[in-house]
């Protein structure tokens, strides 16, 4: 039964009830008890009307939360399941606002780092990063980018401390600060209004550096992420303003911010051949990579990630970690920046071997110096 006919028998009983209460007082002047049944009765009547029409304007319509869509959804993911258990009130603005990669402003180009030594090497069916390396804990923290375009952001700066606790053989176990990178390079994006996937991040962390940073509304880094993260399913969630550059660390650090620099020693892209991202990151560590995202990702739940259904609504950075198979379909391993509540606790896999979406278009990476 679906809402409006919930209603309508809820509306229709109301009513006789009404009718009734007046036909055994016709004549006769109404009670208080009688005057207050009929406006109880009025007074739900009219909840229930309001919030008829709020569920309908949100779960219908060009919204992609909505009963038509999932059934799409449903028919035709083979590989993935999607979270079913979505209620009115989500904001699919919100999901927009987290995707910011645009064409960049700049005309910059990465060195190509081709290893054809890929092609004798003796790569696993399947990797994962935090296996590997557990020592760095950067490798398993799933950050939540809150209701602001700082993908490009997050994930460079999650690569970034990640190899560098990997290639300090752990000694380095530090978080880098998305704010430092995005508020204060001018040429790797627009803060959150998105950025630019195209090694410029990469390459300020080499020439300038970058300082530790930490979660939100803590003191453990110079720069902690400024915005509160912004929980799925996202029904609580206002846009953020784009941070200013600021060249000292928050109230409470003790450290300054000049000291407090760590610095890459080199930035190159990976070409997009599986094989060669691969064996980068099982020889170096995660790399940041890119694709389109299509309304149906945000109904991911769990399993290997395939469009299905949904036009495209912008494009994502993220991080990926690893890599295999489930049930014979190869996958990427990826952690996202949505927090630990969606996806399976914030990562999820994609279809890997086709460049799906461009997934292995354009996979950036660098060393740290240490």
């Amino acid at each position: 039964m679906n809402v409006n006919n919930k209603v309508r028998l809820v509306d229709e009983s109301a009513w006789i009830g009404v009718v009734n209460a007046v036909e055994a007082n016709r004549g006769h002047p109404l009670s208080s008890s009688v005057a207050m049944i009929i406006w109880s009765v009025l007074v739900v009547l009219a909840i229930l009307s309001r919030d008829a029409l709020c569920l309908e304007s949100v779960r219908h319509g060009d919204d992609p939360f909505n009963d038509q869509f999932l059934a799409q959804v449903l028919a035709h993911a083979k590989t993935w399941t999607p979270d079913t258990s979505f209620r009115a009130g989500i904001r699919f603005e919100t999901f927009r606002n987290l995707h910011g990669i645009y064409p960049s402003a700049v005309d910059f180009t990465l060195p190509t780092k081709r290893n054809h030594a890929a092609y004798d090497a003796n790569i696993p069916e399947h990797f994962d990063a935090r296996e590997k390396w557990p020592m760095c804990q950067s490798i398993s923290v799933i950050r939540n980018q809150g209701s602001c375009g700082s993908c490009w952001a997050v994930a460079a700066v999650s690569v970034m401390s990640d190899r560098l606790c990997i290639h300090s053989d752990g000694k380095l176990n530090v978080e880098l600060a998305a704010e430092d990178l995005m508020a204060c390079c001018k040429d790797c994006g627009n803060g959150c209004n998105g950025g630019f996937l195209d090694g410029t991040s990469f390459q300020y962390w080499v020439d300038a550096g970058l300082v530790s940073g930490a979660p939100y509304n803590t003191t453990d880094g110079c720069k902690p992420y400024p915005f509160k993260p912004c929980e799925y399913p996202f029904t609580d969630c206002h846009r953020e303003e784009s941070p200013r550059c600021s060249h000292h660390c928050v109230e409470g650090f003790d450290g300054k911010y000049r000291k407090n620099k760590f610095y890459g020693s080199l930035a190159y892209k990976i070409p997009n051949d599986e094989r060669m991202i691969r064996l980068e990151i099982m020889t170096n560590g995660p790399v940041e990579a890119g694709f389109a995202v299509h309304e149906d990702l945000f109904l991911y739940k769990t399993g290997v990630y395939k469009h299905v259904a949904g036009k495209q609504v912008g494009k994502h950075a993220i991080r990926i970690i690893g890599w295999g198979k489930e049930h014979g379909m190869p996958y990427w391993l990826i952690a996202n920046s949505y927090g630990t509540e969606w996806g399976e606790k914030g990562f999820f896999k994609m279809l890997r071997g086709s460049n799906h979406i461009g997934i292995e278009e354009t996979v950036i990476a660098g060393l740290p110096r240490v």
